[in-house]
């Protein structure tokens, strides 16, 4: 029955208009939070221990990936992505499979490029937090560089990282709601098609609010639990 403001018969279509389209924004999330940390890992060391050439080539990258709006980054990819194969194809000969290029796959390398720019000077942050005398220490005490990086250096840098890390993995999680810009379809776009026949958006994007909040939730305790856990190293609680 409707309560004139919100009729249960909407939000329950809605949910299940939308519940399969959560895989998407899911595994969107995962796969640009994966290669984004990969990207932040390697730029991080690069921005330390990297040579000149290698540190302005990443802070060229940070700052130009930071300053664009998500979306604007995304139509980047989207339209220049072909456009870059297609010239490398013309000059070199090397055909890549530009025209099979998927807008999920275009999705999920502009979110990663935006999360590794911010990923990047969080770690790179997180390394120098660790006390440059604890390095020192055990560089007396002849322990090998991958030694000290995980024994040392990795458990210190993971607490004061955990958080901002978490903040950034929840906003990388709510950008996949602009991927529907693109043709890719996750629990906002899918929203959005569920409205066109009935016009009840109220009620749909109630759901939708909804399961980015209990989303965040769960990630939320799942970071702060990982945080306590870090945090025996160095005697910090959360």
């Amino acid at each position: 029955m409707s309560t004139g403001l919100i009729d249960p018969h909407y939000v329950t279509g809605t949910l299940s208009y939308v519940w399969p389209y959560l895989k998407v924004t899911l595994s969107l999330t995962a796969i640009a939070v994966f290669f984004g940390s990969l990207i932040g890992i390697f730029g991080a060391i690069g921005e330390i221990m990297g040579g000149r050439l290698t540190r302005k080539l990443i802070r060229a990258y940070v700052l130009v990936c930071r300053s664009l709006p998500n979306l604007v980054l995304l139509y980047l990819v989207y339209y220049g992505l072909p456009i870059l194969l297609l010239a490398i194809h013309q000059e070199w000969g090397i055909h890549l499979p530009y025209e099979h290029i998927s807008a999920y796959l275009v999705a999920a390398m502009g979110l990663a490029l935006h999360t590794g720019a911010y990923l990047t000077e969080i770690f790179r942050a997180a390394i120098h937090s660790v006390n440059a005398g604890q390095v020192e220490a055990a560089k007396t005490l002849n322990m090998p560089w991958p030694v000290i990086f995980r024994r040392v250096i990795l458990p210190q840098a993971s607490v004061f990282a955990i958080p901002l890390f978490a903040n950034q993995v929840l906003s990388t999680m709510k950008s996949t709601s602009i991927v529907f810009i693109i043709t890719v379809v996750e629990i906002l776009g899918a929203a959005k098609l569920f409205c066109e026949g009935n016009s009840r958006y109220f009620e749909a994007y109630i759901v939708v609010a909804l399961l980015y909040w209990g989303m965040g939730t769960i990630l939320e305790i799942v970071f702060h639990r990982l945080e306590l856990h870090m945090g025996r190293y160095t005697g910090r609680t959360a």
